[in-house]
């Protein structure tokens, strides 16, 4: 086997694992902005947030949790 078919698979194996691993923080960052906005919306301690701030964060929160949702082909 010459060596260009070695160094082309290596790179489709590094191109592969690299989807995965973003893959992987994206659904990480999706869990972290879920509790983000369920933290906004429930916990007493936000009340606390001047009412167009809080209003912004969960709009700016819901946007991002849609935006990654798609992006990672969980919703249509």
């Amino acid at each position: 086997m010459s060596r260009a078919f070695v160094k082309e698979d290596d790179g489709e194996r590094g191109n592969a694992v690299a989807d995965i691993q973003y893959r992987e923080g994206r659904v990480e960052w999706l869990k972290i902005q879920e509790k983000k906005l369920d933290t906004l919306l429930n916990d007493p301690k936000s009340k606390k947030i001047k009412p167009e701030l809080l209003e912004k964060w969960i709009r700016q929160t819901q946007e991002d949790i849609e935006k990654t949702k798609k992006e990672l082909g969980y919703t249509k």
